[in-house]
C-alpha cells in the first residue's frame, strides 16, 4: 500500500512538472515575442510572468470548467501513455525512465498536435505556434515521464 500511495505521490508530481514546464515555455516564448518588437522585460516582469502563468494555467480553474484546464489535458495525456505504457512494460524488457519519458513525449506529442483540431485551428498553447515551441513541449513531456519512470525504479526495490 505504501508503494501505492508513493507511485501515486509520482504521478501527481510529474504531472505538475509538466505543467510548470509548458507554462513556463509558454509564458517565455511570449515574452520573446514582446522583446521582439521592443517590450522591455525585467527580470521581474520575467519571473512574476512565469509564477502567474503556472498558477493560473495550471492550479486555477478555468470557468465555466470547474478544473484547471492545462493540468487537466496533461493528466488525461499522462494517463492514456503511461497506461499503455504499463501493459507494454510487461512484454518489453526497457528501463521504465525511458519508457515513460517516451510515453510523457508522446503524451504531448498527441496534445500539441491534436489541441488545434479541437479548438477549430488554434493553437490554444503560444509555446506550440513555432517548430521550436513544438519541440519544446515535447521535451517538457519526457522530462516529466522520464521523473516518473525514475522515481519508479527507486520504489519498488
Amino acid at each position: 500500500m505504501k508503494n501505492q500511495t508513493k507511485k501515486v505521490v509520482f504521478l501527481a508530481l510529474s504531472i505538475l512538472l509538466v505543467s510548470f514546464l509548458v507554462g513556463a515555455q509558454t509564458t517565455i516564448s511570449n515574452l520573446i515575442w514582446l522583446t521582439s518588437i521592443d517590450m522591455p522585460i525585467t527580470l521581474g516582469v520575467f519571473f512574476s510572468s512565469i509564477y502567474h502563468d503556472f498558477v493560473f494555467m495550471s492550479l486555477t480553474p478555468a470557468p465555466p470548467a470547474p478544473f484547471p484546464l492545462l493540468l487537466s489535458i496533461i493528466t488525461f495525456g499522462f494517463f492514456i501513455s503511461f497506461g499503455v505504457t504499463w501493459v507494454l512494460l510487461e512484454w518489453v524488457d526497457v528501463q521504465k525512465k525511458y519508457a515513460y519519458g517516451i510515453a510523457g513525449a508522446i503524451a504531448l506529442v498527441s496534445i500539441v498536435y491534436l489541441m488545434p483540431l479541437i479548438f477549430f485551428g488554434v493553437d490554444a498553447l503560444a509555446g506550440a505556434r513555432t517548430p521550436i515551441g513544438k519541440v519544446t513541449l515535447i521535451i517538457c513531456g519526457y522530462l516529466g515521464g522520464h521523473f516518473f519512470g525514475s522515481r519508479l525504479n527507486k520504489v519498488e526495490i
